[in-house]
């Protein structure tokens, strides 16, 4: 019998040995857990076939990103994201759908990831677009606004101060045509500067969904008014590839604003475009009022008005939301 206690005694020690141990281990990889919760109760006029209410979700994900330290000032990093959907679970069958996932190396010298990314083409609009993941986002009403599979990233980070720059690689991967079959057929970069609460940037797409396109976006505070500016340029990679008014090129303008005061923000935003691959001659205007409980929760209405020469994409909205921060 003493023998069997002084075997447990042992055991027991051992084992709380090799806990803080594993412990230790597992802190290497920093798994840090994110996400967000955004819903909208909306009514939705489509000036074609009426009016409907609608429970929208906005964007609503699950992420976990972290890394560990393999050498001297080198690390491996990841991040695996979800969108969640909270309105109905569905999205073409699917509760969960990717968003960006990848694994890379970041050092001195910047960070490198390979995955499905968010381009830098669309990384460069920086906070101009006050209504991400909302219906009066720029992705509404212009071309450009990716997230990509099969991408290899390159970002300066901070090693040029307060430039810095990236660039992303698209290999078609498609074995049947000579023009998707190289190292990289689509190209996206950018250039941003952001000293404080000024913010430039430009960024071109080569050949990312058929199309080559130039973006300049400027940002920058007057008080507690923020204003912005952006232009973009698009033209079809193919001259058989046609936008939606039956040209290769179109021109895109946006203005955006915000003034905040107290937990409150007001934001309004303009664009206007030419033509893009799915509507031609469109202009959207959105406004929106925000009150931050805190850090983490955020009550927002908003109102949104897309007009198109295809009547049945002309669309408004009016909604009442709530987003919730983890």
């Amino acid at each position: 019998m003493q023998k069997n206690r002084y075997k447990l005694g042992l055991l027991l020690t051992c084992t709380c040995s090799i806990l803080p141990v594993q412990a230790n281990e597992n802190d290497l990889f920093g798994v840090d857990i994110y996400g967000r919760l955004s819903l909208s109760y909306q009514l939705q006029n489509n000036k074609q076939t009426g009016e409907v209410w609608k429970l929208a979700n906005n964007a609503s994900r699950l992420g976990f990103k972290g890394g560990s330290v393999f050498s001297k000032n080198m690390s491996i990093i990841y991040q695996i994201e979800f969108g969640v959907e909270a309105d109905d679970g569905d999205k073409k069958g699917r509760t969960l759908s990717q968003r960006d996932t990848f694994l890379g190396v970041q050092s001195d010298w910047g960070r490198f990831i390979a995955g499905r990314i968010t381009i830098p083409f669309k990384e460069a609009k920086g906070n101009f677009d006050y209504f991400n993941d909302l219906q009066g986002e720029l992705g509404k009403i212009i071309d450009g606004e990716e997230r990509l599979d099969n991408v290899l990233q390159y970002d300066s980070q901070k090693i040029l101060g307060p430039i810095k720059t990236t660039i992303a690689i698209v290999p078609g991967e498609n074995t049947h045509d000579s023009s998707q079959d190289g190292p990289a057929d689509g190209i996206s970069s950018a250039i941003e500067y952001k000293n404080n609460d000024l913010f430039f940037s430009a960024a071109i797409n080569s050949n990312i969904k058929q199309l080559d396109q130039l973006r300049l976006v400027a940002t920058w505070p007057v008080g507690s008014l923020r204003f912005g500016l952006l232009f973009q340029h698009t033209k079809t990679s193919k001259k058989t590839l046609l936008l939606a008014d039956g040209s290769n090129s179109a021109n895109a303008y946006g203005v955006s604003s915000s003034y905040s005061f107290n937990k409150n923000r007001i934001n309004a935003q303009f664009i206007q475009s030419d033509s893009s691959m799915k509507l031609s001659d469109a202009t959207q205007f959105s406004i929106s009022w925000e009150h931050s409980f805190n850090s983490r929760t955020t009550f927002f209405t908003y109102f949104a008005d897309r007009d198109a020469e295809q009547t049945d994409k002309s669309e408004s909205y009016y909604a009442l939301g709530l987003k919730y921060n983890f």
